[in-house]
């Protein structure tokens, strides 16, 4: 059996290897690096997007990293990621909840402008095997009109 130090330990090395890889998807995103955000995804990732997002045509949430990079790449088709400010990040085990603002650009209208999101995701093996993404719709919404 493993001591309470041993234990606070190695959840403090977890709790550092979902920090930077959070961080590191985040800069991903803003970067496209749709491929590199994907070497962080299990096989059986789940993403599910709620919210007013146009580009996104599935009703519920994807499973796999095929379906999850069709929804990433038809995101990014409507919607440029220009950078994320973290305003809070809370993890807890092998899941984490941020809140964050988006600096977005609607690719058919131009418009620029901040969304807040929220992000739940869930790591197992220091993989993500759930990632569940809240926009403000509204602020969305007022990217597409032109």
């Amino acid at each position: 059996m493993q001591s309470d130090e041993t234990l606070r330990k190695l959840g403090a090395l977890d709790r550092e290897l979902i920090e930077r890889r959070v961080h590191a998807l985040l800069e991903m995103r803003a970067t496209g690096n749709l491929r590199g955000m994907l070497e962080y995804a299990a096989e059986d990732i789940v993403y599910n997007v709620r919210g007013n997002w146009a580009a996104f045509p599935y009703t519920r949430p994807v499973r796999g990293k095929k379906l999850v990079a069709e929804a990433l790449t038809m995101i990014s088709v409507q919607f440029e990621n220009l950078g994320s400010d973290v305003h809070d990040l809370i993890i807890d085990g092998d899941r984490a909840a941020m809140r964050r603002t988006a600096r977005i650009r609607h690719r058919g209208t131009g418009k620029v402008g901040t969304v807040d999101i929220a992000d739940f995701v869930r790591f197992r093996d220091g993989l993500v095997v759930e990632f569940t993404e809240v926009a403000d719709s509204m602020a969305l919404a007022q990217l597409e009109d032109s």
